[in-house]
């Protein structure tokens, strides 16, 4: 039985790297390999993905690098770096020199397991794991490498450089993300590979249809008029800004009846309820917070949409799409062009454009529902469908 060392950055709510870690926990353990998950920060009782993970398989040995106490220091200093970037400094200080000690004894226990293949799940986790002689080794870049450099990064191109180098395999998860790769680093030409990460179509279409997790007052809310936008609230990528503020032009210049229900939860959570409430549209505007389940929500919806200022590929958009919703996004780098096929399943609005995206939350509203829906499932199924091994 061969072995495989999955190295992942956390493992609670989060988004679409915890949703593929699940999954591909899932497809490892069914095509018959032995998994040991190691992740990278431990945050306590919101680590509500490793039910999951055991729910799979009571043999993957899920082991957590950083302590609870060092991980969410080093959470908070990330969420103060973003008013000031003097916090940034404390932040990557700490996390070099954890992973340096963690690493440093963790090496001499897993070079004593034979493993046959390491995957890091992560663009900024550390390539510490690459001095295992033997394994086959796999990075996974989830975003654009256009915006791996922006800040104090940029110093750190070279570096990057050397690290994506000691790995055998560099897996994106778009083919936009590996034409920029090799834009940037020519050299990895014949290392990079595409790997769209696994989906699971048979689970989100039954729990599109599963109500048993929504409380009273939600079992209303469903049942209203509304538009639909998944994700983390972190405005470094999403970009709720826009949606809202294009939202807050639709109902006030339209006669529209459609509310506006974001699911997720972030750092910026406040400073987005805040723009709702200033902007007058509080009765509107719903935060429904953290959801196991969010397809049900995006399958009772009117429209989805994605505003992001970037994605790595952009799977809640792909999952909508399946679920035969009408869909917006942005066309940020470097995923929805690719799903969307140019447009063609779905319409596209360059990044921050607010009056633009108002005009076409006003227009798909004003269409029927989906008449290709079909069409669609067979283009998903057909092309983004494959196998890492």
């Amino acid at each position: 039985m061969k072995r495989i060392l999955f190295y992942t950055i956390f493992l609670t709510q989060g988004g679409g790297i915890e949703v593929a870690t699940i999954n591909y926990m899932k497809e490892l353990i069914k095509e018959g390999y032995k998994v040991d998950l190691y992740v990278d920060y431990n945050m306590g009782k919101d680590n509500i993905r490793e039910k999951e993970i055991k729910k799979i398989s009571k043999e993957i040995n899920i082991k957590y690098l950083k302590s609870e106490k060092i991980s969410k220091i080093i959470y908070k200093l990330r969420t103060l770096g973003k008013r000031n970037r003097i916090f940034n400094f404390p932040m990557y200080f700490l996390i070099i020199l954890s992973d340096y000690f963690i690493w440093k004894k963790e090496l001499k226990i897993i070079e004593k397991i034979k493993y046959d293949t390491t995957i890091t799940f992560f663009q900024f986790l550390p390539s510490y794991i690459t001095k295992l002689k033997g394994p086959t080794h796999l990075i996974f870049l989830h975003g654009a490498v256009s915006n791996f450099f922006i800040g104090i990064r940029k110093y750190f191109k070279n570096s990057y450089l050397k690290k994506l180098k000691k790995y055998n395999y560099v897996c994106t998860v778009s083919q936009g993300i590996a034409k920029e790769l090799i834009e940037f680093f020519p050299i990895l030409k014949g290392k990079e590979r595409i790997v769209y990460n696994p989906i699971e179509f048979d689970l989100i279409e039954n729990k599109s249809k599963d109500i048993s997790e929504l409380v009273k007052e939600e079992e209303k809310l469903i049942k209203e008029s509304y538009i639909c936008s998944v994700g983390r609230l972190d405005e470094k990528d999403k970009d709720f800004t826009t949606l809202i503020k294009a939202f807050n032009i639709l109902i006030k210049e339209n006669n529209v009846k459609e509310k506006l229900f974001l699911i997720g939860d972030g750092p910026d959570k406040l400073k987005l309820e805040g723009l709702v409430k200033e902007l007058g549209i509080a009765s509107n505007v719903k935060f429904l917070g953290k959801k196991t389940n969010p397809y049900i929500w995006m399958k009772n919806s009117r429209l989805f949409v994605l505003s992001s200022k970037s994605e790595g590929f952009g799977l809640v958009l792909l999952e909508a799409l399946f679920l035969g919703k009408k869909v917006i996004s942005s066309d940020c780098p470097v995923g929805p062009k690719e799903i969307l096929k140019n447009g063609k399943y779905g319409s596209l609005f360059t990044v921050g454009d607010i009056e633009g995206l108002s005009k076409l939350l006003k227009e798909k509203l004003l269409e029927k529902e989906l008449e290709n829906a079909e069409e669609i499932k067979k283009y998903i199924l057909s092309k983004f469908v494959n196998k890492i091994f």
